[in-house]
């Protein structure tokens, strides 16, 4: 039994009628996460008690009900198998994190994004803001590994406590700055000045929440256009933002079809340049914002359901951009 998988087991307990056996599931620190399919749900006790006594670090087995859904991104949840504690603590790219998966959103598949943005994009020393921080992850990885500075935000404050937590517990505190509030305020008080001090716009914006992202973007209406003469350094800081959203190619047999990239960077495009008056939004709008110097990409990240991605639309909010959004 000991030299036996769990997939195993389960595809000798479960009648035949419910194979294949349930086989992913998440686990998060001590807590094991499974989203089982209607025809496993009668077996769901059975299905738990196998998973507890096959993995010798899970403490906790529960069960996704309904959605990912409400403001802070999170879900209903019943207890399978073992004591029901849902704040745990976890390892991630060498970072120790806390948490609770009942009160504040968290993902393990972003794990390898996170290093991505770190590795490709952020250099050393710079300033990030995040409007969508969460518990910290990315946060407090830049501040760790690249010594940057951090301005983190999160609608949900359980989330900010937490991200304090971890950034205390990784010694990083004082480059994390944290807030909770909403973000389209967060975005637009980058551009304020603060109690007469001269604003210093942020190396990167990492903007992960795919569901709503780009229409936070009309916040950088407020933000000053500055011309190189009037910047203490060699040239203004040019932000770049990493915007997560959610995206669906045309149908194929419509005419002038658009791939998932375009129309993510077309859903961006709407967001900081849209077009009042018209009656269906334009397309392909790519190299509008490339003329203004934004040098817009697009990038998968995942599947989420048949036919709809993750995609992350990388620009840069130029002088020129922020001229035309005001």
């Amino acid at each position: 039994y000991t030299r036996w998988t769990y997939q195993y087991i389960l595809s000798k307990l479960l009648p035949p009628e419910v194979h294949p056996p349930p086989t992913a599931f998440e686990q998060v620190g001590h807590l094991a996460h499974l989203n089982l399919k209607p025809h496993h749900e009668p077996f769901r006790k059975l299905i738990g008690d196998v998973l507890l006594d096959r993995y010798g670090k899970i403490e906790c087995v529960v069960n996704k009900i309904g959605e990912v859904s409400g403001p802070y991104r999170t879900y209903e949840m019943e207890l399978l198998a073992g004591k029901y504690e849902t704040k745990v603590d976890l390892n991630e790219n060498g970072l120790k994190l806390s948490l609770d998966v009942a009160k504040v959103y968290w993902c393990s598949r972003l794990s390898g994004e996170r290093r991505v943005i770190l590795d490709d994009y952020i250099q050393e020393g710079q300033t990030i803001a995040d409007p969508f921080c969460g518990v910290g992850a990315m946060c407090i990885l830049a501040a760790k590994e690249k010594n940057c500075k951090v301005l983190a935000n999160d609608w949900n404050a359980e989330a900010v406590e937490f991200c304090d937590i971890n950034a205390a517990q990784n010694g990083v505190s004082h480059l994390i700055k944290t807030c909770a509030g909403d973000a389209y305020d967060f975005l637009m008080d980058l551009g304020l000045e603060q109690q007469g001090e001269k604003v210093q716009l942020p190396h990167h914006v990492i903007m992960n929440y795919p569901l709503e992202a780009p229409r936070f973007l009309s916040a950088l209406r407020w933000w000053p256009v500055y011309k190189s003469e009037e910047s203490d350094l060699e040239g203004p800081v040019i932000p770049a933002f990493h915007v997560y959203t959610f995206s669906r190619a045309d149908n194929e047999n419509d005419e002038d079809a658009r791939d998932v990239a375009t129309v993510a960077i077309d859903l961006v495009a709407h967001h900081l340049l849209p077009e009042g008056g018209a009656t269906e939004p334009s397309k392909h709008r790519q190299k509008e914002l490339n003329r203004l110097g934004c040098d817009i990409k697009a990038r998968e990240i995942r599947d989420v359901a048949p036919g709809k991605v993750v995609m992350c639309v990388t620009f840069h909010a130029t002088p020129k951009l922020l001229q035309h959004m005001q």
